[in-house]
């Protein structure tokens, strides 16, 4: 008696996901979009929209690797107590301004005391000569990433002055977040410059 009954249940099981089957797929023939026009006098499969017309023009997408880092491009791998390390393998020495994937070593006084003996940050008195090279780079960057060595400094007012006058934002910081902002910025495609102090400076 228990099999019969396992087997009437069974079968009432199989007969309701029939009808249920049915009714679902004649909802969906009821809601598919039909062909405008057979393909080449042929009829059309009932499937065909869901396929790409190979014949037609395909679209370019467009992908881009967001990801690719271009191999010219020259950032700070290490900041050094008198220095900095460059991707390139060179070690420059001093303070040091980079634009467009090109290094210098500026020739500004080192750290000295004014009369009251306080010991002042040389880019509290730096000069905009030292930045002329910023208004004549090709492509202009858009942003100066300046680092005060291991504390934050305020450039001198003229130096500010002129950069605002060429349209340049500053950023300041110390030179170790400096250097790591400016790498962001390479690897995101921005035009940066960096103008920093080494770590070693202290004041």
């Amino acid at each position: 008696m228990y099999s019969t009954l396992a087997r009437t249940q069974r079968l009432a099981a199989s007969k309701l996901y029939a009808t249920c089957y049915r009714a679902a797929r004649q909802y969906s023939d009821k809601r598919r979009p039909s062909p405008s026009h057979p393909r080449d006098g042929q009829p059309t499969r009932e499937d065909d929209w869901f396929q790409y017309d190979m014949k037609a023009p395909q679209l370019d997408a467009g992908f881009a690797n967001v990801f690719e880092v271009d191999p010219n491009m020259v950032s700070i791998t290490e900041n050094l107590t008198t220095g900095f390390r460059l991707s390139t393998g060179h070690t420059a020495y001093g303070p040091l301004l980079m634009v467009n994937n090109t290094a210098f070593t500026l020739k500004i006084p080192p750290p000295a005391q004014d009369k009251n003996g306080t010991v002042i940050n040389p880019l509290a008195v730096l000069d905009p000569g030292a930045l002329r090279i910023l208004n004549v780079a090709r492509p202009k960057p858009e942003l100066l990433v300046v680092g005060g060595g291991a504390n934050i400094s305020q450039l001198s007012p003229h130096a500010k002055q002129y950069l605002t006058s060429i349209g340049l934002q500053v950023v300041m910081s110390n030179t170790r977040f400096a250097s790591s902002t400016f790498n962001t910025l390479l690897e995101e495609g921005r035009s940066a410059a960096l103008l920093a102090l080494p770590c070693g400076v202290c004041i």
